[in-house]
């Protein structure tokens, strides 16, 4: 804050508008103005906050360079440098033309050119051998895994590397340079894509069809779920120790997104890998459909990709890619249109149209397979079967993790039924016996408000805990809701906390209301109690989170909660931040309709599944 002066040294009134000026604010003004016309005006610097704050007067503060108040960290943001670096351009707050600039090379040098020295290959620990994934006709050239890779990667992802590379080079028996990794969840498939990609931007062989020089892949898209964006980015820096230039979209704006591709088509793009959302690509695809805007095309949690009539399936089907990487953990449910639809997306036409797959394998399979079938039909049925499944894995590979077995300890499963509480029994009896719901198991049609899946919904609810029925009836304005005759049970005295009692979640043993939420509440004061284990919590329902977040309150549990509110850009870091070991973290409360697929949560060795989905399709 700067006070003018005049030369006699009394202070002189700052400039302010001519409106609503008092007699001695106009007698300052003009005494700024004479000591400003006489050249006797000089100006101090002071603290806004004397108590608190003080100013250098010898040196502006404000020039002087960001220093963390963390110890040994880092005095530049390499994040904030690095999107700077790659813009080559400033935009003002206040809107307008941007301005170009140039980065100081002292910054530079300590942000984005930690890597500019000569790399050294490390050395591979003893007992591991190099991973070679071709050598060329006269055994002169060969392409190998990158060391820092090789070192970290099993035997079973070394296989997958393998058979990928054969895949996209087009080395295998099969039409098309596509491939499907379709392993199960923990096998790696997000490592074995990083090592891939690295591999193809890293090598280059004229008998691979590339000019002396060259590379495999210049430009790779990696699309994935948005909630999965920052964390391939993150992965991608993980393992390659920030040695790939990566372009994550995610959180921008439209003109953001478009400046980003822009950039990324350029004959002059700084990134290598472009890391794009699924419905962000969609809206963009027109910028993809130039050739060479794109080498690899590898697409994560691929099973959206099972019907060919969607947008986005034909938005990147319209690619001038043929390197074709599908990345998927779900298995699909039986449909042979929906695996048609993967395939030939994979490998375009290798399974021919539409009609003549319906005609070759999918009628002879699914006629046999019909319980009035003949024995001809089912033998018919069984070969096509089999010709289909050995045709497509030379493209598709498949592995369970009971791979995992040696490396992990056992997995225990435990599925515990749990009886209804009195009051949860009362709640069911007079629900199900409601007119709304007996008229609706009779007719089957909507009554008094409530449909099939309406009522299934209320009474998952009810098994949950009942205050989310007392929550549902208090909130309902018409009234029918099936529980109008248990007003007497749904009392505000059996729910909420009497005045003047700090509880949150409602009367004194308020989660004991529930059979199966009184359970995990009793397991989580022993596991916190008695151990040092971290526990993975997943609810279908919102209001269920709503609860535990109450008891962890109540309880002082250490506890992070994920659900459809949380911004992108905090996802990844809370579960950074309850995989740290170093961070005292206790309950990870995770919504499974937030997006939650592909989250590393490594940190967590206990997994609770509080209320499964009643449809085994649109489980977990």
């Amino acid at each position: 804050m700067s006070i003018a002066k005049s030369g006699s040294g009394a202070p002189a009134a700052a400039a302010t508008s001519d409106v609503g000026l008092s007699m001695e604010d106009e007698e300052r003004r003009q005494a700024n103005i004479a000591a400003m016309l006489a050249g006797d005006l000089t100006v101090s610097r002071n603290s806004l906050m004397p108590s608190l704050l003080t100013v250098d007067k010898d040196t502006t503060t404000l020039k002087k360079p960001f220093k963390s108040p963390f110890p040994n960290a880092s005095g530049v943001s390499e994040g904030l440098m690095k999107a700077l670096l790659a813009r080559k351009q400033f935009k003002p707050f206040s809107g307008g033309k941007g301005t170009s600039f140039k980065m100081p090379e002292v910054q530079v040098c300590e942000a984005m050119m930690k890597h500019s020295a000569p790399y050294v290959e490390p050395e591979l620990p003893p007992g591991v051998e190099e991973l070679v994934l071709w050598k060329s006709s006269d055994d002169s050239s060969q392409v190998r895994v990158d060391n820092m890779l090789t070192k970290f990667l099993r035997p079973h992802q070394r296989e997958g590397v393998q058979f990928l590379f054969e895949c996209v080079n087009g080395l295998r028996d099969h039409d098309g340079c596509g491939a499907i990794l379709a392993d199960d969840m923990g096998l790696g498939k997000t490592l074995q894509g990083i090592t891939l990609l690295w591999t193809l931007l890293n090598n280059g062989h004229p008998e691979l069809g590339q000019e002396e020089g060259g590379k495999i892949a210049k430009r790779i898209v990696i699309c994935c779920p948005t909630s999965l964006v920052s964390n391939w980015d993150s992965e991608c820096t993980k393992w390659l120790q920030g040695r790939v230039n990566t372009m994550p979209i995610v959180d921008a704006s439209r003109d953001e997104v478009i400046d980003s591709l822009t950039r990324f088509c350029s004959r002059a793009n700084p990134a290598q890998v472009l890391i794009i959302s699924y419905e962000t690509f969609r809206i963009h695809a027109e910028r993809f459909e130039k050739p060479d805007t794109c080498d690899l095309l590898l697409c994560d949690e691929a099973h959206r990709l099972k019907n060919d009539q969607t947008l986005t399936n034909k938005a990147l089907g319209a690619m001038h890619c043929k390197r074709r990487v599908l990345l998927s953990g779900t298995p699909l449910q039986n449909q042979l249109q929906e695996f048609f639809s993967m395939v030939d997306f994979c490998n375009p036409g290798v399974l021919g149209t539409p009609a003549e797959f319906r005609k070759k394998y999918e009628r002879p399979i699914l006629n046999g397979r019909e319980p009035m079938a003949t024995d001809k039909e089912r033998e018919k049925s069984m070969e096509r079967s089999a010709d289909l499944s050995a045709f497509v894995n030379g493209f598709i590979l498949r592995r369970t993790n009971d791979l995992l077995s040696k490396h992990l300890p056992p997995k225990v499963i435990e599925l515990v039924c749990c009886r209804m509480t009195p009051i949860q029994y009362q709640l069911y009896e007079q629900y199900v016996q409601s007119r709304a719901v007996t008229n609706l198991l009779l007719d089957g049609k909507k009554k008094g408000g409530q449909t099939a899946l309406s009522a299934i919904t209320t009474i998952r609810k009810l098994m949950n805990h009942p205050r989310l029925i007392y929550d549902m009836v208090k909130s309902n304005k018409t009234g029918k809701t099936g529980f109008e005759s248990c007003m007497e049970i749904l009392s505000p005295a059996n729910f909420e906390a009497p005045r003047g009692v700090r509880a949150m979640g409602g009367p004194a043993g308020w989660e004991q209301m529930s059979g199966k939420f009184g359970l995990v509440a009793r397991m989580l004061e022993l596991l916190r109690k008695n151990t040092k284990d971290r526990v993975v919590l997943v609810s279908n329902f919102t209001q269920t989170l709503d609860l535990f977040t109450t008891l962890c309150r109540e309880k002082r549990y250490p506890c992070i909660r994920l659900d459809g509110s949380i911004s992108l850009s905090k996802r990844e870091k809370m579960v950074k931040n309850f995989n740290d070991p170093n961070c005292d973290q206790f309950v990870f409360l995770l919504s499974s309709k937030a997006g939650g697929c592909g989250l590393n949560l490594i940190g967590g060795n206990r997994l609770i599944l509080f209320d499964m989905s009643w449809n085994p399709a649109g489980g977990y």
